[in-house]
């Protein structure tokens, strides 16, 4: 029993919890090396992987997300109802684990996901989802621009240091010069992919609207509050 005790008293973030809404972002790990033989620059059957994982942590999870966006290599996931009473440490092992495990069986070879939780207000959900689906813009126009660069016979080294000198217009204009509109390329690439329920069934979007635009807004809103969206349309 005394050692019972002593082993729980050195558990000093057992008691650190969040509050809700919350966000819980998983960030593969390694996976450099896991998409080395992929499609580049990017692959639809991992995306494809990414989006089945985060139904299957819908259906499976036995939590109650309210969405899940990723792009890459990331999994966003929204709760407004905590899980495990917010307490942080069984937040991001649970959540890890689950994703690694069912990302592992979609790509058919052992992955790892590591996690973080972020705490949020109401009015803050949609800023989040906003800067993520940024940061899938500056992924695509980055990846983009460096395997252009590599095709014209840079090594990778090479290529990411011209990449760093360069403005995004700039990337964007050496990968239109070889005929590529980054603007036209399949909206998944450009803005990432939501999971979510629609009444009882779980659906994958993969032709979102920017976040940043009233309609993205709205669509949050109605995903998230059951609402036509007015409160966000500010």
């Amino acid at each position: 029993m005394q050692r019972n005790i002593r082993t729980a008293s050195w558990e000093i973030y057992s008691g650190l919890k969040a509050r809700v809404p919350l966000i819980v972002r998983a960030d593969g790990r390694g996976f450099k090396k896991v998409l080395e033989n992929c499609k580049k620059p990017h692959d639809p059957a991992v995306a494809s992987s990414f989006a089945e994982a985060s139904a299957c942590f819908f259906k499976s999870s036995g939590l109650s997300p309210d969405l899940a966006f990723t792009f890459s290599d990331e999994i966003s996931i929204l709760f407004t109802e905590a899980p495990f009473s917010g307490r942080v440490e069984k937040i991001d092992s649970t959540i890890a684990g689950f994703l690694s495990a069912a990302l592992s069986m979609k790509l058919g070879r052992l992955v790892c996901m590591d996690c973080r939780t972020i705490p949020l207000c109401e009015a803050e959900i949609w800023v989040y989802l906003a800067e993520r689906q940024d940061e899938a813009w500056r992924n695509h126009v980055f990846s983009y621009g460096f395997y252009t660069l590599v095709e014209e016979g840079l090594t990778h080294a090479e290529a990411m240091n011209q990449l760093r000198g360069m403005r995004e217009q700039e990337i964007h204009e050496l990968v239109y010069q070889k005929g590529v509109n980054l603007a036209k390329t399949p909206a998944w690439e450009r803005r990432g992919v939501m999971v979510y329920r629609k009444g009882s069934q779980v659906t994958s979007d993969w032709d979102l609207p920017q976040f940043r635009s009233e309609e993205g807004k709205r669509l949050l809103a109605k995903i998230i509050r059951g609402t036509s969206g007015s409160e966000n349309d500010q």
